[in-house]
């Protein structure tokens, strides 16, 4: 089979493996069943679901469509958990969880170790494989977000189940179709997510319905070629640091058309150099930007005696050089954890990261809800007013993303500034006003972004 079609089969299993859970759970296609009515074992794991339901009422505005979106949510994040270890594995940044091993008892090796520790589940179904998985998330979840047990997606399916599932991805690389070193791949999360989306994005394109601002992201995925991507980091960069760094090495060992032959740039610390994609995707740029970065790192070190620790650099790419947003907070997710992935390779004590790229996907309260915030930094009408029409702006965030402009409308709004000539109607006085009101606005406006958008599990 092709990739896509074992990437189709999994997440079938996967999504039928939950329906069948809700049914259980008295969570029906059209309605629920009182809790009382179903089993007193399943009563916690219903509350649960119940509440992801609920919250996505106020989304998509009907309980059958909220308890689809939960449905497909569980799906994509059980299918990312698996395939996001799957590539770990290959990377031998721990032993293996998913991939079973004849050696093993067709077990993976994870598995056998656990039950070494834990011989009383050897009597349990499938050897307490659920209660394994269950373990090994949590530890995950220690490091990475996505595996934590409290992510709001949390939920395993029951252990027949599970063991298709897992299964069915160890069969990937087992089919003489797939090249197989495949969960090596820099970019294979990317291109899994591609695959994940394709029955849906042709079910769409064939329903000829309009694009809304729900779909932009489903309808406009495009996987940009490697050799695409080679050429743009290459070419901005790494052209900008040639303009700085004229004889360095890195000319010679990448392409880099009309490499400049003299300084043209004053030189900058490396880490005060940040990268930004305004559309970043699964972070196919940014994954490649992290290994070019790190290039650079080391010629800073090796050749221009720059006083960098080799086991910062990881960390300080990921947390000072690369930026990204995007509308699609899935695909976010898989960037992030490339980016982790392609870290821990370099550093394998490296645990928790702050990224610098997220998801625009989040719904913002009313004004009046956050107005008490933003009095901290000011008591001034005009200035509230202004604050006002940014957040209405920010509450739009999830339909136009980075196309949301808040500094620019704050420059235009406060600093009066007149885009042809450059100049500004304020005099000294309201320029230091402006700047200290700026700094206290952006410290306020993250508090109340953090503390709403979090409340979602964005």
């Amino acid at each position: 089979m092709k990739l896509s079609d074992h990437v189709e089969h999994i997440r079938t299993l996967i999504y039928k493996s939950f329906n069948n859970q809700f049914s259980r759970l008295g969570i029906g296609p059209n309605k629920e069943l009182d809790i009382e009515k179903i089993k007193a074992e399943y009563h916690n794991k219903r509350e649960k679901v119940d509440i992801l339901i609920k919250s996505h009422i106020g989304e998509v505005g009907s309980y059958e469509d909220a308890r689809e979106k939960a449905l497909d949510e569980l799906t994509f994040t059980l299918f990312n958990r698996l395939a996001a270890i799957k590539v770990m594995e290959a990377h031998q940044l721990f032993p293996p969880i998913v991939t079973k091993q004849s050696e093993h008892g067709d077990r993976s090796f994870g598995h056998k170790a656990w039950l070494e520790q834990n011989p009383q589940m050897r009597s349990e179904e499938l050897e307490g494989l659920r209660s394994y998985f269950k373990e090994a998330f949590n530890q995950l979840g220690e490091s990475i977000p996505l595996y934590h047990k409290n992510y709001p997606y949390a939920l395993l399916p029951y252990v027949i189940d599970l063991n298709q599932i897992v299964d069915a991805f160890n069969a990937v690389e087992h089919d003489g179709q797939i090249e197989k070193d495949i969960w090596q791949s820099d970019d294979i999360l990317g291109w899994l997510y591609e695959s994940y989306n394709n029955a849906k994005k042709i079910a769409f394109k064939e329903s000829k319905k309009k694009t809304t601002y729900d779909k932009v992201s489903l309808q406009s995925q495009v996987y940009t070629p490697r050799w695409v991507v080679k050429f743009l980091i290459h070419n901005s960069l790494g052209k900008m640091y040639l303009e700085m760094y004229p004889d360095s090495e890195i000319k010679n060992n990448y392409k880099i058309a009309n490499a400049p032959q003299t300084r043209v740039r004053d030189p900058k610390p490396l880490h005060q150099i940040k990268l930004i994609d305004p559309a970043s995707g699964s972070g196919n740029f940014l994954l490649y930007a992290f290994s070019f970065f790190y290039d650079l790192y080391e010629d800073q070190i090796d050749n221009y005696g720059v006083d960098y620790d080799e086991d910062d650099i990881p960390q300080l790419i990921i947390e000072k050089n690369l930026y990204g947003i995007d509308l699609d907070d899935r695909a976010i997710q898989l960037a992030q954890l490339g980016l982790w992935i392609k870290a821990k390779q370099k550093r394998r004590g490296i645990n928790k990261l702050n990224f610098n790229v997220v998801s625009s996907d989040f719904f913002l309260p009313e004004f009046d809800e956050v107005k008490a915030i933003f009095k901290t930094g000011t008591t001034d009408a005009n200035q509230l007013q202004i604050i006002e029409e940014i957040w209405g702006d920010l509450q739009q965030a999830y339909k136009f993303g980075s196309l949301v402009k808040i500094e620019e409308k704050l420059s235009l709004k406060l600093h009066g500034l007149v885009a042809q000539e450059g100049l500004t109607l304020f005099g000294e006085d309201e320029i230091k006003e402006y700047q200290r009101f700026k700094t206290e606005f952006f410290k306020n406006l993250e508090t109340a972004v953090l503390q709403f958008a979090s409340q979602q599990g964005n």
